[in-house]
Formats: C-alpha cells, structure tokens, sequence
C-alpha cells in the first residue's frame, strides 16, 4: 500500500503534466467510444429493419434464386405445408409468413411508371419497419389496399384522401395480369432510389386482385427469436431439404443483403483505422511524456538509489504511476462518454447520409465489451509507451544518477 501511495503522489508534484498525460488518453478513449458506439447503434437498426421486415431466413424453390431459370416456381398450399411440419421441429423459430414479389406498371389515366412491390400475409410486421408519410397503412385482411413509397406516390400527384385507385401491369410467369388496388397511404424506406418505385399490399389484397390461388406465394419469411443463429437454421433446413429431395433452398439474411454487410464492414474498417491511428498518436505522445517526467526526477530516482531502494522496486513505482493514470482516465472517459450520448439525445441530432431521404438520428449504443477492450488497449498502449523511458532510467550507473541528487 505505501507504494501505491508514493505512486499517487509522484503523480501530483507536476499537476499540468500528470493532468496533459491524462487529456491525452481521455480523448481518445472517448472517440474510440464515440465510434464504436455508433458503430453498434448503426449496425443493430440495420440488421433489426433487415430480419424484421426480409426475415432472417427465407425460404423459396430453387427456381427463385436460379438467375438463369426462365420460370420462377411459386410455393403452394402442399408445400408450406411440409415447411411448417419442418419448422415446428427447429426451436428458436419466432414467427413466419409469406411473401409475393411483385414488379411490372402502375400508372392511372395520366401517367406510367415501372415498380417493384411486396404482398406481405402479415403486412402489419412489416409495415413497422417503415415511416408513414401520409395517410393510412395497410392491414392483413385488405382486399383492395396498397402503400406506395413516398416519391412515387408524389408521382402520381395522389391525394390519399380521395381514396384513389391504380391499375397494374404485372407477370407471375402465366402471362400478363392486369388490376387495380386502391392507394391509401405512403411510406419512405429513406432510400432515394427505392422510395420513386416500392410499394406495399396485403397478400390477400394479391389474390384478389391478381386472381391468383388463394395460398400461392414466393418466399416463406422466417423470423428468428435470435438472428445470429440464422446459419445455422438455414443449413439446417437445407441439409433436409436435399436429403429428402425436396427442391426447395433457404438463405439467410446476410446472403440477401451483401451491400448491408459491405457497410458494416466499412464501419468496422472505420473503427480499426481510427485505432490504429490513436495507438500511433498516444504511444509517442505518452512516451515523449513520461520520458521527459523521468529525467526530471533524476534527483528523486538517485536518492531513492541511495538509501539503498533496488531497482526493482523503482519500476514497480514507475509503472504503478502509468496504471493510475490509466485507470483514472478510463473511468472518467466512461463518464464524458454517456455525457456525449446524453447530449447527442437531447439535441436530436440527425445524419443525412448519400441516398437517404430524410436522414438518420445520430445516437450511440455502447457495450460492456468495447469498454473492457478499450480500457485494455488504453492500459497496454500506457504500459509500452512506458518501457523505454523506465529502462532508460534504470540502467543509468548508479554514480550517474546520484549526481542529480
């Protein structure tokens, strides 16, 4: 204990310095904290829009996902009937529903436009994901109903109030299916280019209109209790699938959303660049520091040498000081940071980023894991930004250093 002592109060005979060293490592603890922080709020909305609305596995026939297949096979009434049997066996499985693409015109008596489209059997699950901008969303039991992405509804110039009606050009591989839904509502997916052509209906607002066999649908959505096992569930069912020569095939969400993952990647890569930059930064910084505080205290260190203190314990000394310092600045790094998120959240503060549309709120999650790695970053950058002056100072002859006292 009188050596932690001594440490603290070596740390207090030159304030500024002790107090520098200690500004030095808070500030980057912090950015390291602030990034990773948004880092981890970034990459959970983005997987939890993913797996909530696309679901964490999908499953469909193999026609679907073969680029070169000139017909797409539906499933049908028979075969979510095997899928269900199936999935009743696998746990960790929260919900389900079908999914129908559809693409093709939409236009009224005025104008035209190509769309991509979702008929959802569960519409309102997926209609949390987005933002409605005007009027109504839509609702399962809908026979008529549609949501356009804000933008293409501008197109149209509708006024959602006079409950108007498009028709649809559309091919479910049978030919060429015409109808019309009503127009009660937009929703932005804050995407620039997917907000001028998506649209939303209900399945059965689908069957009714397009005439197609009540139960017929694409995909079938699977909603995971927890998304990180979606490998596993998707090998699972796949492994089933061939071995009893059913031609069906799942992926999971991160085979469907290679551009999402690409930008959790850039994030990451972000991260460790900024670390690796920090790490140059305070490793210098903190070395120039702590040699210069050393030398200063030649004369402390030559009478610690005198009255007969080993060299041993003198280290013992010197890094207990840079742990102090370290743990000190830690803690208070911890506190600035929540300061900083408290802040971001009072201000609300929003990001536009390239292609959305209206933009995104700024705010931080931040993990016991990131903070166990920094602080253990911030104590081993501290330790070796340490080692050269402390050796410097020990293998000074003892006659050299007893000069100084």
């Amino acid at each position: 204990m009188n050596i932690i002592k001594l440490a603290w109060d070596n740390l207090w005979y030159n304030k500024i310095r002790t107090i520098l060293n200690m500004i030095l490592i808070i500030v980057s603890f912090v950015s390291l904290m602030v990034i990773s922080g948004y880092n981890n709020y970034s990459e959970e909305g983005i997987i939890s829009i993913i797996n909530t609305s696309g679901g964490s596995v999908v499953i469909a026939d193999k026609s679907y996902w073969d680029t070169t297949s000139e017909k797409i096979n539906m499933l049908n009434n028979s075969d979510f009937d095997i899928l269900y049997k199936k999935l009743e066996t696998i746990e960790g499985i929260d919900d389900y529903q079908k999914k129908l693409d559809l693409n093709g015109i939409v236009g009224n008596e005025n104008k035209s436009k190509i769309f991509v489209g979702y008929a959802y059997e569960d519409s309102s699950k997926v209609m949390s994901t987005v933002m409605l901008k005007e009027g109504t969303p839509i609702f399962n039991d809908d026979v008529d109903t549609v949501v356009l992405g804000y933008d293409l509804g501008e197109y149209f110039n509708l006024n959602y109030d006079d409950t108007p009606y498009l028709n649809f050009l559309t091919d479910f591989g049978d030919g060429i299916t015409l109808g019309s839904l009503m127009a009660v509502g937009s929703i932005t997916l804050n995407n620039s280019y997917l907000d001028p052509m998506i649209l939303y209906c209900p399945l059965s607002a689908a069957y009714t209109t397009f005439g197609l066999e009540e139960g017929n649908a694409h995909n079938l959505l699977i909603y995971l209790n927890d998304y990180s096992k979606a490998t596993e569930v998707k090998n699972s069912l796949n492994d089933y699938f061939n071995s009893n020569n059913l031609n069906y095939e799942a992926k999971d969400w991160k085979d469907l959303n290679s551009y999402f993952i690409a930008v959790i990647k850039m994030y990451n890569d972000n991260y460790l660049m900024a670390l690796g930059i920090l790490s140059v930064l305070v490793f210098v910084s903190v070395m120039q520091i702590l040699t210069t505080n050393f030398l200063e205290r030649l004369n402390e260190f030559g009478t610690m040498r005198a009255l007969g203190i080993n060299i041993k314990n003198v280290t013992i000394l010197l890094f207990l000081e840079i742990i102090i310092v370290a743990v000190i600045s830690s803690i208070i790094s911890i506190f600035v940071s929540y300061g900083i998120s408290g802040i971001i959240d009072i201000f609300n503060i929003r990001l536009q980023f390239p292609g959305s549309t209206d933009g995104y709120d700024l705010n931080l999650l931040f993990r016991l894991k990131d903070m166990i790695l920094i602080f253990i970053w911030v104590l081993g950058v501290s330790i070796l930004s340490g080692i050269y002056p402390i050796i410097k100072v020990i293998r000074m002859p003892i006659i050299e250093v007893i000069k100084y006292v």
